[in-house]
């Protein structure tokens, strides 16, 4: 389709619109829109795998029974509907997605208009109309109690799905320290014992020898936006958000106030350190794993590479807390054993079955996981030892 509008004035509504209170907390609304309308101002074909592929990071050929593209592309749809009967806003071009299509059209406001007042009409005699609007409410009341009994979060998620809940995703990023090398030059460097400016000062009381500074920034691994990207589509699956925060500025209001969710390293943990197992009896970190004890039973996991393959350890450890607030943590000091217990834990089918183990009084349990795989795939996520807290 030739682009009869110019660019600037395209880019001007998109923003407008991106900014408007339908818009503004919707991320995956506006990054579907953005992607829409740039791939119409390229006058590029879209079609439902090509977006699950390139937004969902999913080829849509492999399943043809996910409908996440169809039910984002419906309620698109219904929000620029709303965003175009707001009378109090002004429109250049009208950004228009027909019932059923993928592709964007730009019209001008009058074409607009013309296409919905020569929408075709069908004549309906009364009687019927009467009948229909009788049991339509039956009707949308089964329909939508089907929909929410196959729609359901697992009770593990539950509190961080409610309407007036307060959520934080904790990702935990490596502390930097200037540091003079022999070169009479300083460079930013990793030490493993120093994960705050407290640290950092302990460190220099002892080694007053050395000059090391503190930086501005913090280094974060590969898991942190592939990690985010999976608990943002599971919490907007439910229409939930969170808030993020990096462990280097978290702070315990933080986790009093906030249903916490923390991904990443135990080796980087600062505040996060004092709680993560706290309240367990069998487990605690070893090297880069864990110690599993129980009565006379002692066990090691701890990370096996060989020239085939590489297992390492995952913890996931759950917990109601007394504020009535909820904890996760998904923790191991590589990123797949983060990313492939994220994987299951935001799996309907699979937590359901891991919902079943659990006792009826339960606040909480520790799970450890075995993640191993040819290239560093999670092609193996299995549960390993779990402690149920009562």
């Amino acid at each position: 389709m030739k682009m009869n509008f110019d660019i600037k004035v395209v880019e001007a509504s998109l923003e407008e619109i991106c900014e408007h209170s339908l818009f503004l907390k919707s991320i995956n609304y506006t990054r579907l829109l953005r992607y829409l309308v740039d791939k119409a101002i390229k006058n590029e074909d879209v079609k439902e795998f090509t977006i699950g592929y390139d937004l969902l990071s999913k080829n849509y050929l492999d399943d043809k029974n996910d409908g996440a593209v169809r039910s984002q592309m419906y309620k698109l749809r219904k929000k620029l509907t709303a965003y175009y009967a707001d009378k109090s806003v002004q429109h250049d071009v009208i950004f228009e997605i027909k019932k059923g299509q993928y592709n964007l059209s730009f019209l001008s406001p009058k074409e607009f208009n013309q296409d919905n007042e020569n929408g075709s009409s069908i004549s309906i005699p009364l009687k019927k109309i009467k009948i229909a609007f009788l049991f339509l409410p039956i009707l949308l009341i089964g329909f939508w109690s089907f929909v929410n009994f196959f729609n359901q979060p697992s009770s593990l998620w539950k509190n961080y799905f409610k309407s007036n809940s307060n959520n934080l995703v904790v990702i935990s990023d490596q502390y930097v320290v200037m540091s003079e090398g022999l070169d009479g030059k300083s460079h930013a460097t990793l030490f493993g014992n120093i994960n705050s400016d407290a640290d950092l000062i302990n460190f220099k009381n002892k080694n007053k020898q050395g000059k090391f500074d503190n930086t501005d920034f913090t280094l974060m691994s590969k898991m942190a936006p592939y990690g985010t990207k999976i608990l943002n589509d599971w919490f907007n699956k439910y229409n939930s958000n969170f808030a993020l925060r990096l462990e280097s500025t978290l702070t315990m209001d933080d986790i009093k106030n906030n249903n916490v969710v923390f991904i990443g390293q135990f080796k980087t943990m600062n505040i996060s350190s004092a709680l993560f197992l706290k309240d367990s009896h069998v487990f605690s970190i070893y090297k880069d794993g864990f110690i599993y004890k129980k009565d006379d039973k002692e066990k090691e996991y701890n990370t096996i590479f060989n020239s085939k393959s590489k297992i390492e350890y995952a913890m996931v450890s759950c917990k109601w807390l007394d504020s009535g607030k909820n904890s996760f943590y998904f923790v191991s000091n590589n990123d797949i054993g983060v990313l492939a217990t994220l994987g299951l834990f935001t799996d309907n089918k699979w937590l359901s079955e891991f919902y079943e183990r659990l006792p009826e009084k339960v606040i909480g349990f520790n799970a450890l996981f075995e993640v191993s795989g040819l290239q560093r795939t999670n092609m193996g996520c299995k549960l390993v030892e779990l402690e149920v807290l009562n």
